[in-house]
């Protein structure tokens, strides 16, 4: 089937076409129905499209023109179609776009209005993609409403993101994690945030609505699967709308096509084109004062860790040491050093560059503490309540803090100068700046034509442009869609913490709260839920903060076994990779898990189950190597007792390896049973097809188990050849399998090797690597 859109009149009104995607229109309503052609899936017949005031008149479409176009944007060549209703007694124009590309299996629409009126129009929301849930327009599903899953996806970097059952309630976080709209109370209603999919069990059908821009409005899809309806809605903040002008929702993507995973990653693809992401050639890897020392660090413990990891080279080949918060007088008052730092903030920059790393810093910018001196010489920074009072963003380091108001010239003025001194005076490189959402709450700013979403962003170009573009950002509670463009990287979860879960053991057995709730805080097991259900993100918007991996052996509450459950998240999810220890307080053990995880993977493993519970189990990284696929896969147990889990393995025979254990399972089909995988446990398995010749199987240098550590593998007159890298630990052994052949002997460089045979065809050969070589296994 031809890839090109084709397009014609229709009986009803016009359609689009491509290899995918049918896309028919109404003139009557300026209704939409889309249908996968591969399928027949058809979600919905009309899907309308309208602009609600913010006095809540309805401005819905009428009889429409039409125009079709060829056309062109940053998603590719394709179509256009341009639905325009005229409401000359309403005194505005409709329109309704909709473009279907030659080679994407989705369609992108958006609405807009222009005021015909004699004076502004205040906008209350936009409507570009609405299944009304009435008649035959009711969203078309197979299941019934409980086994409809839907993905929650969340306003900002702590927000819970997961997949949610027809029958469950809308996740209800705590400030400042909650959206800016309340959630819904009613089982099976659901507001996620700039992306969500319907997942249809029955059927294996899907639904993916998502905003691929998100520069002037914020963007919710509103599910309500009982109701069988769907509504993307774009917030317009009673934004008025000058006598004249035009205004248009975000464009909209829609995509019917393959299974949830494949539908995130193509919506993440788009969502970074439109938005310019920056996605950096390299993913940083380093150390973080904040999850051991907090806000009492010193400079002196800094000093002593920067020391540490220069002795370690080897171990930890990091490249980042970032200074989190503690060093600042006040929040707000950034430019100003507390007395724990004597020799100030460039002195420090300058040593951490000496020693080889990059000196990176934190800063909460969009904050201002009603004690600092920022906020009581500037209290015009502030966005203010509907009572004229400076409006709450958090309540937090014992004090009230107020949020910047990004339409004020003057506070942006502000960031530049704030940054530009910590950039080009002091030598920052990398800046860490949280709890930016506060630029994006509710309230009265200084100019009214900026919309939430405009003010934030305009904050972060001010940043941005003040950094400049050779310098890295890592935004932290943080808006997710319009923060793309902005950053190089972006914390994707809540916080991390050395302990599993929030609430204590006696407040679950005493049914205080569930066993797990989804909006626990602060916890190891918040994060690395996020980890896997926002792993889509990572490469397509900015590269991916998982938050720290916590290694030390004391002052946590982890067990081993969450420990390395954390690393193993963490570590294939090729997303950043920072410490967060005293490393006087890390012994060799842990030490060593730590130097498995740098350099991060290439790219993210995907959660396969992630449409089949809150909590994915099975954490998946493909990757080809001369043309054969091997997999690794992390198999998590997130329940509170021992369980017995299994692993399906693809068609065919497999070597499989597991990691942890560092043992050899050998070739396998079907499935392996895994049996007593204790409580918040894992394995993690390296896949590889049988094959007919000697081959390596895996390493214990890396958690790639020698995607990073093995750059090449050939068969040479006898031998098996492999290239070895300095990645990973420098003590390392390396599996080999003999397809029925006996290993002799092996060198690695100039020195021999020991090889000990295993069983099963396999052999195992132990070594040190300080430098780069060639192993050479030579079989009889």
């Amino acid at each position: 089937m031809p890839e090109s859109v084709s397009s014609g009149p229709g009986r009803n009104g016009p359609w689009l076409q491509n290899g995918w995607l049918r896309v028919e229109s109404r003139q009557d309503d300026g209704s939409l129905s889309l249908v996968a052609i591969a399928t027949g899936f058809r979600p919905a017949e009309r899907a309308l499209a309208a602009v609600t005031l913010a006095s809540g008149e309805v401005l819905a479409f009428s009889r429409s023109d039409y125009e079709l176009r060829p056309y062109a944007d940053a998603l590719g060549e394709g179509r256009r179609l341009l639905l325009t209703s005229r409401r000359p007694r309403a005194g505005v124009t409709l329109q309704r776009e909709v473009v279907l590309y030659d080679h994407r299996p989705y369609a992108v629409t958006r609405a807009g209005i222009t005021n015909e009126r004699d004076g502004p129009l205040p906008l209350g929301t936009f409507h570009p993609f609405r299944i009304p849930g009435e008649g035959r327009a009711r969203l078309q599903l197979a299941s019934r409403p409980e086994g409809v899953r839907v993905y929650r996806h969340g306003w900002q970097s702590w927000s819970p993101t997961l997949s949610l059952g027809g029958a469950d309630r809308d996740v209800q976080s705590s400030p400042p994690v909650l959206a800016p709209h309340a959630p819904h109370q009613q089982p099976g209603r659901f507001a996620p945030d700039d992306v969500a999919v319907l997942f249809d069990p029955q059927s294996g059908r899907s639904l993916l609505a998502g905003a691929v821009t998100a520069r002037d409005w914020l963007t919710r899809v509103v599910a309500d699967v009982p109701g069988r309806s769907l509504d993307a809605v774009c917030d317009a903040d009673a934004v008025p709308l000058a006598p004249g002008e035009t205004a248009w929702s975000e464009r909209l993507l829609v995509d019917l096509s393959g299974h949830p995973n494949e539908q995130l990653e193509r919506y993440g693809d788009a969502l970074g084109r439109e938005m310019g992401a920056r996605v950096p050639a390299a993913t940083p890897s380093g150390w973080c004062s904040w999850y051991y020392f907090y806000t009492g660090v010193t400079e002196d413990d800094i000093i002593r860790n920067l020391r540490f990891l220069e002795q370690h080279r080897r171990e930890l080949p990091v490249d980042t040491v970032q200074i989190d918060d503690g060093y600042q007088a006040d929040i707000g008052d950034w430019l100003t050093v507390n007395d724990k730092f004597p020799h100030g903030m460039a002195w420090l920059a300058s040593e951490i560059k000496r020693a080889g790393y990059t000196p990176g810093i934190w800063l909460a910018p969009f904050l201002l503490a009603e004690s600092s001196k920022t906020f009581a010489g500037h209290p015009g920074f502030a966005v203010r309540d509907g009572d004229g009072a400076p409006a709450l963003a958090i309540d937090n380091w014992g004090r009230r803090n107020y949020a910047l108001d990004g339409s004020n010239p003057a506070a942006r003025a502000w960031l530049t100068d704030v940054f530009g001194e910590i950039c080009d005076g002091w030598g920052y490189d990398y800046v860490k700046i949280d709890f930016l959402y506060a630029a994006a709450i509710a309230g009265r700013r200084a100019d009214p034509s900026y919309s939430r979403a405009r003010a934030y962003r305009e904050a972060l170009r001010a940043v941005r442009d003040a950094v400049g573009d050779r310098r890295f950002i890592l935004g932290c509670g943080s808006l997710m869609a319009p923060s793309v463009g902005f950053f190089d990287g972006n914390r994707i979860g809540p916080d991390v913490a050395p302990f599993w879960r929030f609430a204590a053991k006696a407040d679950r057995d005493a049914g205080v709260v569930p066993a797990r709730t989804p909006d626990d805080p602060l916890s190891a097991e918040t994060a690395i839920r996020n980890t896997l259900t926002r792993s889509w993100m990572h490469g397509r918007l900015w590269a991916n903060d998982p938050d720290c991996v916590l290694v030390r052996d004391g002052r946590t509450r982890l067990s081993d076994d969450e420990v390395r459950t954390l690393a193993t998240a963490v570590g294939l999810s090729g997303g950043m990779m920072l410490l967060s220890d005293d490393f006087a307080h890390v012994g060799p053990a842990r030490l060593e898990l730590a130097s498995m995880l740098v350099p991060p993977l290439p790219h993210s493993a995907v959660p396969s189950d992630l449409m089949e519970r809150d909590m994915p189990e099975r954490f998946v990284l493909r990757w080809q190597r001369h043309g054969e696929e091997r997999l690794l896969v992390a198999l998590f147990n997130v329940a509170d007792e021992s369980r017995d889990l299994t692993l399906e393995l693809p068609e065919g025979a497999w070597h499989v390896f597991d990691v942890w254990s560092r043992s050899y399972a050998g070739n396998l089909r079907g499935a392996m049973a895994l049996p007593g995988v204790g409580a918040h446990a894992c394995r993690l398995l390296a896949l590889r097809p049988l094959t007919p010749a000697p081959c390596v199987l895996a390493t214990d240098a890396h958690i790639g188990a020698g995607i990073i550590d093995i750059t090449a593998e050939r068969w040479e007159g006898g031998s098996l050849v492999a290239d070895i890298s300095t990645a990973g630990r420098r003590r390392r052994s390396i599996w080999v399998y003999g397809a029925g052949q006996q290993a002799r002997g092996a060198r690695f460089g100039r020195r021999r090797a020991d090889v000990a045979a295993l069983g099963d065809g396999a052999w195992r050969i132990d070594l040190e690597v300080d430098a780069a070589g060639e192993l050479r296994v030579e079989f009889e």
